[in-house]
């Protein structure tokens, strides 16, 4: 039993609320098969012990009320209230009408009042219809995510949990019960396809998704195929950081070509620079930049504003000893966007302390020291190249 004593924060899209809904003939469940403007209003206010909880949902014409003073605690099974400390009043609004209900403490014992339209009495069935309001609210909070897991796990296993998941209307509620389903089980293929296509289609924040991708990995079974998926959410990303740290989290599980084309595409899609340097090292270091990847990989480079992260993502390369021509023709054409003098020339050094400059490559390498206007920087390039040449 989880106390239901935190900010109450709504979302979009409550879908499916609960089982037996039109029994229920609850409107909340109704509307949301219907297109419509949603909008939530929500407080909490604690002075001194004192606490108090307002919700508001609107979807359509229908509201969901819920007032609070003190707190209260909710059944593991969602049918009704274990205990208030003073009173909760949950409401239900459609066009001019409302159901109520107000379950209020007196001497311990919790006292219903259940009125329509203002009047004593109930239209619907009562556990029903409380049983669809309490699981709207924990559809949004998540609140019960321990306990709830758990009973989901032994009925069905880790798929009832996922189809429950998919029905969660908030991003935060979604990663409570993913992460209490990685604590108790451990996905196979197919689940963790499943779970990555959830997070990738259903859940709108990069810090939620970048924390379930990387409990996911922490289970230890990623494979290339989960590793695309990966990919897949952190083209959906919109903050660098958050994607690197997805990324990052599978880098291990990349094996295929198209896995590989993905990653440097999520590097393209960056702003960083920095972010970008450090995934794109990371990916080089696992030798990564083949004959396939090399266009998409210096598609990524190009995108750097940064010398430095520009020459320090190239270095990286190189220490990684290339032989292909066209991944040192490649190096050597992205040095030619470095403006800067020094990191110019310390790549070009380091270029021809790595491989032979023959050719096309020497070509390369000359248009590239044309650029340097610092005499001491010219020379040193040069002095690298006229040193090979004198060991050859």
């Amino acid at each position: 039993m989880i106390s239901l004593t935190r900010v109450l924060v709504l979302g979009i899209g409550m879908t499916a609320l609960a089982p037996c809904a039109l029994d229920a003939q609850a409107c909340i469940t109704l509307q949301v098969s219907r297109r419509g403007s949603t909008s939530n209003w929500t407080s909490r206010s604690r002075n001194e012990g004192d606490e108090t909880t307002t919700m508001r949902v609107r979807r359509g014409d229908c509201e969901l009320r819920l007032d609070a003073h003190g707190t209260f605690v909710v059944r593991p099974d969602l049918r009704a209230l274990e205990r208030v400390d003073d009173y909760v009043e949950i409401e239900e609004r459609t066009g001019d009408h409302n159901r109520r209900v107000r379950i209020t403490n007196k001497g311990g014992i919790l006292e219903y009042r259940w009125t329509v339209d203002g009047a004593n009495g109930f239209d619907v069935d009562r556990d029903r219809w409380l049983g669809d309001m309490l699981l709207a609210v924990e559809r949004m909070t998540g609140n019960l995510a321990k306990t709830r897991v758990a009973a989901l796990l032994k009925a069905g296993g880790a798929d009832a949990v996922l189809d429950e998941t998919a029905l969660m209307a908030s991003d935060y509620a979604k990663r409570m019960y993913l992460m209490q389903l990685f604590a108790n089980a451990k996905l196979n293929e197919n689940q963790s396809d499943r779970m990555l296509r959830m997070v990738a289609d259903s859940i709108s924040s990069d810090y939620e998704r970048a924390e379930l991708v990387i409990a996911l990995a922490a289970q230890g079974t990623l494979n290339d195929r989960l590793a695309r998926g990966v990919i897949t959410v952190a083209q959906r990303m919109s903050s660098d950081y958050e994607k690197r740290r997805a990324v990052s989290a599978a880098i291990n599980a990349v094996a295929s070509s198209p896995a590989r084309v993905g990653l440097f595409e999520v590097a393209t899609t960056m702003s960083s620079d920095y972010e970008r340097a450090e995934l794109l090292i990371a990916a080089q270091q696992r030798s990564f930049v083949d004959s396939v990847s090399a266009a998409q990989y210096f598609r990524a480079v190009e995108k750097m504003s940064s010398d430095y992260e520009r020459r320090r993502t190239l270095s990286a390369l190189l220490d990684q000893r290339p032989t292909s021509f066209a991944i040192l023709a490649g190096v050597l054409q992205a040095s030619q966007s470095i403006s800067s003098d020094y990191e110019l020339a310390t790549l070009l050094v380091q270029f021809a302390s790595v491989t032979p400059v023959r050719g096309e490559l020497r070509t390369l390498y000359l248009k590239a020291t044309r650029s340097i206007s610092s005499d001491f920087e010219y020379r040193r390039a040069l002095q690298a190249l006229l040193e090979q040449d004198r060991s050859a």
